[in-house]
């Protein structure tokens, strides 16, 4: 396998590194065949702390990560539920970027009874291998752990309610609740679905927390609010305080003439119990997309922010497709009725009219089967251990991509909400540099997607995608590579001037940084780059790299 740089000799320090090089490196270059068992021997997990990894542990090599991740998975696969978790927590420290960890851990979580830690487990392992057919499946249990866990908080939330009052609320969180019909029957679905956009747009905020979907509907279904009196600006301090949203939506949709839509909506702060804002658009309602961004535009100023400022992916349309939107929106009331086979004969529905229609998608592709109602927690567990990737096989199992086209914030209006991402603008698919996107004018704007190849002082070459999110000369965002044993996702810091380009990609403990002379109109970028820490430190190479059209990081090879 080609690694990125040239690979130098490691000295290991400590007896547990003794140990585990004589009974890795050496099998490895005496007999070609890595034994799992031995190593699981080797790395006594009693003798380790899950919570603070030794530093013979945090130093190991990539062979010797990978050694660690094919030991938990063996040990799991013998049943050694324990031992597999305390190997697995281990691996997760200082191996982030191998997707079967967060796989094997959500299992073992579950069968410990951890929902929770599943869950969050679960949502990062999609998250680095969102394009897998097993990223597919988990997906669609996901959907059902997450309203277990919703409506066991609902309860719970209603049941304490009076200890709430009074509790300060974080400012940063907004709840966007169904729109409420006040026109004719046609108009009824479209509430759910222009929320669920609006929730999407928001959840491209870099610094607002938006409540799940899921968690909303199910609160709201608790309190009787389900159906159809939906939320008004009376009771939206209620949804606030049992959701812990400063912030919440209550609007209307009404038809005021035929093919005319007016939407109004408010924000009320749920804590000071007083509306901050109003928002209300009309025009042709085959021009829905149109009024939808102006709605979540409108609620972005009412929170102080500027729209202007806004990350690209925010004022994305979702489809212009009215058919496409009606059905989606019918889905979506399936769906929240746990009606899921229906759910998605609707979502297939709206992608027949618009295959672009990215929302339908990840709600078709997270909407589980109603058989799937029937299985027990340990039927799921069986299920998904069936599909997982093998012991021998674990430790290769290094995400391509740290996001994949639709499974982050688009999911979130289906899934997860906000949460399964961190939050707004930790989204792939676009930046926002410039003045679009809270970039500065003085700096040149490189926010977006680049694709190209590296080539290292050995000869050693593979491809590298950056997806580059900026505000003034800072940059952020992800990174994929092909062809490293060093690095294969990443996140991205940097800085851009007038003439030069410099971002450092971070994977664990590997750094990797990239120089590049820059000019404001080009879309081509050459330099070179270094290793300042990690198994690689001090390797060098060249780089190439084009802007492109294409979303996000979702690169596969």
């Amino acid at each position: 396998m080609n690694r990125f740089f040239h690979q130098r000799p490691k000295v290991l320090s400590g007896m547990i590194g003794t140990l585990i090089y004589c009974l890795v490196v050496f099998p490895i270059v005496n007999t070609g065949v890595f034994n799992t068992k031995a190593m699981a021997q080797v790395i006594d997990t009693d003798a380790l702390d899950a919570e603070a990894p030794s530093k013979e542990i945090a130093t190991l090599s990539k062979d010797e990560k990978k050694a660690l991740v094919e030991s938990g998975v063996a040990q799991y696969e013998q049943g050694n539920w324990i031992e597999a978790r305390q190997t697995l927590e281990q691996a997760r420290e200082v191996f982030p970027e191998n997707f079967a960890v967060p796989y094997y851990l959500g299992l073992i979580y579950l069968k410990e009874g951890q929902r929770s830690a599943a869950i969050a487990e679960w949502q990062h392992y999609v998250a680095m291998d969102p394009e897998s057919e097993n990223s597919m499946k988990i997906r669609k249990s996901l959907t059902l752990l997450l309203r277990e866990q919703a409506e066991e908080y609902a309860r719970r939330a209603i049941a304490n309610e009076a200890t709430l009052t009074g509790v300060p609320l974080a400012e940063n969180t907004i709840a966007v609740t169904p729109f409420k019909n006040l026109g004719s029957a046609d108009l009824g679905p479209l509430g759910k679905g222009m929320a669920a956009m609006v929730i999407h747009d928001l959840s491209q905020v870099g610094d607002l927390q938006v409540v799940e979907r899921i968690k909303l509907q199910v609160l709201l279904d608790e309190i009787k609010l389900g159906e159809s009196n939906l939320v008004e600006t009376q009771t939206a301090p209620q949804v606030g305080r049992l959701l812990r949203a400063r912030n919440v939506t209550a609007g209307t949709l009404a038809d005021l003439e035929k093919e005319n839509l007016q939407i109004a909506s408010a924000v009320v702060d749920a804590e000071d119990d007083k509306t901050i804002g109003t928002q209300e658009v009309q025009g042709e309602l085959k021009k829905f997309y149109d009024l939808e961004k102006d709605i979540a535009c409108s609620i972005v100023e009412d929170l102080g922010k500027k729209c202007s400022d806004m990350p690209k992916a925010f004022g994305k349309v979702h489809t212009e497709s009215l058919p496409a939107f009606v059905a989606f929106s019918q889905g979506l009331e399936h769906f929240d009725a746990e009606e899921y086979d229906a759910a998605r004969d609707k979502f297939q529905e709206a992608l027949d009219e618009d295959p672009d229609f990215d929302l339908a998608r990840a709600a078709l592709i997270a909407t589980p089967y109603s058989a799937m109602m029937l299985m027990s927690t340990s039927q799921l567990v069986s299920s998904a251990s069936a599909t997982g990737v093998s012991s021998g096989a674990a430790g290769g199992a290094v995400a391509a991509s740290a996001a994949g086209g639709i499974s982050l914030g688009t999911t979130a209006a289906i899934v997860g909400g906000a949460a399964l991402i961190g939050g707004g603008a930790a989204a792939l698919g676009g930046g926002g540099g410039g003045d679009d996107g809270g970039g500065s004018s003085d700096a040149p704007d490189v926010a977006g997607n680049w694709r190209g190849t590296w080539t290292d002082s050995d000869g050693n070459s593979g491809d590298i995608v950056l997806s580059i999110e900026q505000s003034g000369t800072s940059l952020t965002g992800n990174a994929a590579v092909n062809g490293s044993e060093c690095i294969s996702t990443g996140t991205i810091s940097g800085t851009i001037s007038d003439t030069t380009l410099n971002v450092t990609i971070t994977s664990g403990t590997d750094r990797a940084s990239f120089r590049a002379p820059f000019s404001e109109n080009t879309s081509d970028i050459n330099g070179t780059f270094d290793f300042e820490a990690g198994a690689c430190a001090g390797d060098t190479g060249s780089f190439s790299m084009t802007q492109t059209e294409t979303g996000g990081a979702d690169v596969s090879w």
